[in-house]
């Protein structure tokens, strides 16, 4: 039986991470998230990117690499201009066109991480949260997924910036993912 093939797509989050961790645990590590043989990855993120960018400039990879399964970690940079719900709704197309059109038989949209000091944008990312888990709960394909333990925390994630990570979010981040992916993972056998 062939490997799952997984796609991490998203925005500078998905780059940062993957430095951070080729960094600390080398290339090895990630080409299976440490889950084993049967799981190939592929990272593709780009600071800056929207969904609309994304739609526009990152499908090749998403038709070259072929994946069963999609991380999306956009929306962050969509809320600087967009209202949550356009953003939540360009989301949406965008998971209805990756299982329509490339075939991807599941895609994760993830939660838009919060910032520092930044109220408004907060609320925009809650009401984004609200209408992801609306809207993507009846599609048999897509799932939400939560980043927990980034709110209720002592520890501090993100870097002085207040935007990105810092170390200790990246490896928060890392295993939230994996946690992703695990769930995916299951649901693809399952549905087997």
């Amino acid at each position: 039986m062939a490997p799952t093939r997984v796609l991490i797509l998203g925005h500078s989050f998905i780059h940062r991470l993957f430095s951070f961790l080729v960094a600390h645990f080398g290339r090895d590590f990630l080409e299976n998230f440490n889950l084993g043989d049967d799981l190939i990855f592929k990272w593709h993120g780009i600071g800056g990117r929207t969904v609309a960018k994304t739609r526009q400039l990152d499908l090749g990879v998403v038709r070259s690499f072929a994946p069963d399964i999609v991380i999306l970690q956009l929306g962050t940079n969509d809320l600087t201009a967009l209202s949550a719900v356009e953003t939540g709704s360009a989301i949406e197309d965008l998971v209805r066109l990756l299982y329509d059109s490339y075939s991807v038989k599941r895609i994760c949209v993830c939660q838009t991480i919060y910032r520092e000091n930044a109220p408004l944008f907060n609320n925009k990312a809650n009401t984004l949260s609200k209408y992801l888990r609306v809207v993507l709960e009846p599609i048999p394909y897509a799932c939400y997924w939560k980043h927990r333990g980034f709110w209720n925390s002592k520890s501090r994630f993100l870097h002085r910036d207040d935007v990105h990570l810092n170390n200790l979010g990246h490896f928060k981040l890392y295993r939230s993912l994996r946690g992703a992916i695990l769930g995916c993972w299951r649901a693809l056998s399952e549905a087997s």
